[in-house]
């Protein structure tokens, strides 16, 4: 039987650590998708390695932003350790520009961060889950406190964010780089660096968990998620389900409406 368990980081971190996360599973499915919610993660497979379609081989990786999804190959048995961060939060633990990652599964001996190699090191040799959150918080902790970016640009992002998802089917890009006080293309070249991906990339993303969202609840037809969502039309809303996730929405549904990961971007 599969186990899985979660714990929040320590509270000097929670904006910007979503949260870590522990699995394992003797009887894994021997295809599993990741569809891409507007957020990276850390992972460490213990014990085992996986195959990520199109990239080879994973051991330990961090998960670039996405617009589509990327299936995990195993040999039925999986454990995995990992962080997910918030939006904006993983530029405040790597260096690089977080947009060289965007589409990418990157194993972490190609980040050539010794620290991190450490860190791998001891989580692949920690005794329980409990253990493994422990030394993510002291790693993550020590980095905030080292961290380079930009307090207020950070800020300025974070309000544009938050003005995004109070109007995730009708936010512009006008609206969100005013909100952050910035020139549309110093906010697309900023927002792109610290979060990963574009803002109207994001706001795919967002519209699309929207609109899933809406379709769980069973109470509208297609068309008019389709629409309150700021699709044009049932088509555009399907055409969009396949490209991220690689189902229809009616597919999708009976996927995902018992799935007990609440991170939103496991199927």
């Amino acid at each position: 039987m599969a186990q899985f368990l979660s714990r929040l980081p320590a509270a000097p971190l929670r904006p910007y650590v979503k949260v870590y996360f522990w699995g394992i599973d003797h009887n894994a499915p021997k295809v599993q998708r990741i569809v891409p919610n507007g957020e990276m993660g850390l992972c460490f497979y213990r014990s085992c390695s996986v195959i990520y379609d199109g990239t080879g081989r994973i051991d330990s990786c961090l998960a670039g932003q996405s617009l589509h999804y990327q299936d995990i190959i195993s040999d039925g048995h999986i454990e995995i350790v990992g962080a997910e961060f918030t939006t904006l939060g993983a530029c405040l633990f790597f260096s690089t520009p977080l947009h060289e990652y965007f589409g990418k599964t990157v194993q972490l001996t190609d980040l050539q961060d010794a620290e991190l190699a450490a860190l791998e090191d001891s989580i692949m040799n920690a005794k329980d889950s409990s253990e493994c959150f422990d030394l993510m918080d002291s790693f993550f902790l020590k980095r905030l406190s080292n961290s380079s970016v930009d307090a207020l640009n950070l800020r300025r992002l974070q309000r544009a964010l938050a003005y995004g998802m109070n109007h995730t089917t009708n936010a512009q890009l006008d609206g969100l780089a005013s909100e952050a006080c910035l020139s549309q293309r110093h906010f697309c070249r900023l927002f792109s660096s610290m979060a990963g991906l574009s803002p109207k990339d994001y706001m795919r993303l967002q519209r699309y968990r929207t609109a899933l969202h809406a379709l769980k609840k069973r109470n509208a037809t297609l068309t008019s998620i389709a629409l309150d969502c700021g699709y044009y039309d049932h088509s555009h809303m399907t055409h969009e389900f396949r490209a991220i996730s690689g189902y229809t929405p009616s597919q999708l549904l009976p996927l995902s409406e018992n799935d007990s990961d609440t991170f939103g971007w496991r199927l």
